[in-house]
């Protein structure tokens, strides 16, 4: 009996922990093992969160990858390396990435190239300038074609 009030209990903070923001179900999984709770256990109650549509990996991934695009700006690259520590299907991954707004991604992109291009005005060597913003915008996430396209437009601009 005081097992099963536990597992009761675990549910309803599992419940309430997904309840503030979209939950990956590793994330949740984690949070119930680290509640002391067997395997067997954990697993059980995040079936029953996922069927109650607490957890859905689908959601928080779509979540995850609008966010971290328009809130941090970060390129497809980065947010797909982020999402591997949630250990999603890459099928879900693929499905959030293909979610963001192709034109938009354009757009944020430009604008942190500009931005980076318009930073680095002391540099003198048109070579050097290029690849810092070509870097920056690499460390962001974004793609090498994309950034090294993007770079080049900026540079040929300039010229």
């Amino acid at each position: 009996m005081d097992r099963e009030r536990l597992l009761k209990q675990a549910k309803a903070k599992a419940a309430k922990f997904c309840s503030t923001r979209e939950r990956a179900p590793a994330q949740v999984l984690d949070k119930l093992l680290d509640w002391e709770l067997s395997e067997e256990e954990a697993q059980s109650i995040l079936a029953e969160l996922m069927n109650e549509r607490f957890v859905d990996e689908e959601r928080f991934c779509l979540a995850f990858c609008h966010d971290k695009f328009e809130f941090n700006r970060w390129g497809k690259n980065k947010i797909k390396q982020e999402l591997f520590r949630f250990r999603l299907p890459e099928q879900v991954v693929q499905t959030g990435l293909d979610n963001i707004n192709p034109n938009r991604y354009e757009n944020v992109l430009k604008d942190l190239a500009e931005k980076k291009w318009n930073s680095i005005h002391s540099e003198k060597d048109q070579w050097v300038r290029k690849q810092k913003t070509t870097a920056y915008l690499l460390q962001k996430g974004f793609e090498m074609d994309l950034s090294i396209e993007i770079v080049s437009s900026l540079s040929d601009a300039v010229q």
